[in-house]
């Protein structure tokens, strides 16, 4: 009998654990796609910005601090997490020299965000589409950086595109170092790609070719001599142009480019603000700039930039 009674209640016990529901954890959705823009109808800049991203595929932001989320760290305590755009970071493949950065840049007023939208759509679209990703842009005003001067940067995950206040009342000399600039900045990566090392390798080989002792990146002026510089023309001066360099280090001008990024990124903003025939006719005193010009359009077209 008691083994009887024994067996009814280990059976009662093991169905009231059987029927507790076990609990669950529910993990934030720390995998957010934060560019995925969401519109709001009631701020006539997000829904501006929404409609380009549903005609582009390319979020615009105002602000680099893009969301927020609630979450828990290693020790139960909530905190509040911030999703900001990335600007510490410009090129994949960064040889040498001091990296290049955004040192500031202040907000843009939102009343100037048409007029940049319809400059992108009606300048920049027409180029990209279908054939280079744009992670997102961000529009700013003011912007200073160590090496790209003050209109376009690409970072990690976002283009800064500054300056968009002062677009209506640029001239169109002006407007066409603008359109170069942020063409310079959403193409380069692409540009530089493994899958176009070998032009790019024969690109670099043109100045290196010349410099005897020393890499021609980082090339200080004061080894622009007879001893250092080799295989010019007889009478050619000694220049970095002489040797294919569009002009020296944006960071340190008594230099060469010190790295083969910034030597094509210069190049691609070369190519974007002239046209063909503009660029060979600029340079036509210098044959190693046409050459290493030859491989960067060779590059775009192969990209689908005309």
């Amino acid at each position: 009998m008691k083994n009887i009674l024994f067996a009814i209640a280990t059976l009662f016990t093991l169905t009231l654990v059987s029927c507790r529901k076990e609990p669950v954890t529910v993990f934030p959705d720390y995998d957010k796609n934060w560019l995925a823009m969401e519109d709001n109808p009631n701020d006539p800049t997000i829904h501006a910005n929404f409609q380009f991203y549903k005609e582009t595929g390319i979020p615009v932001f105002v602000n680099d601090t893009i969301g927020s989320q609630t979450r828990v760290d290693v020790f139960g305590k909530t905190y509040t997490y911030y999703e900001v755009l990335s600007l510490s970071y410009s090129l994949g493949g960064l040889q040498s020299g001091p990296p290049p950065m955004v040192q500031s840049f202040t907000y843009c007023n939102k009343a100037d965000v048409p007029t940049a939208l319809a400059f992108l759509r009606a300048e920049i679209m027409p180029i990209i589409a279908g054939k280079i990703h744009v992670p997102s842009i961000l529009l700013v005003e003011n912007m200073s950086t160590n090496a790209f001067g003050t209109y376009a940067y690409k970072g990690l995950n976002t283009v800064a595109v500054a300056q968009i206040s002062k677009i209506q009342a640029m001239s169109q000399t002006t407007k066409a170092d603008y359109k170069a600039a942020i063409l310079r900045a959403i193409l380069t990566n692409t540009v530089l790609d493994n899958k176009y090392a070998d032009i790019l390798d024969k690109f670099y080989a043109v100045s290196r070719k010349f410099v005897s002792g020393r890499d021609a990146y980082g090339l200080n002026s004061f080894y622009l001599t007879s001893t250092y510089i080799v295989g010019l023309p007889a009478g050619t001066p000694f220049t970095f142009q002489a040797i294919g360099f569009l002009g020296p280090d944006a960071r340190i001008t008594s230099s060469s480019p010190i790295s083969t990024w910034l030597d094509v990124c210069m190049y691609i903003e070369a190519a974007s603000v002239n046209t063909d025939a503009q660029f060979k006719q600029k340079y036509a005193a210098y044959p190693n700039i046409l050459t290493k010009y030859g491989y960067i359009r060779q590059i775009l077209t192969d990209i689908g930039i005309k």
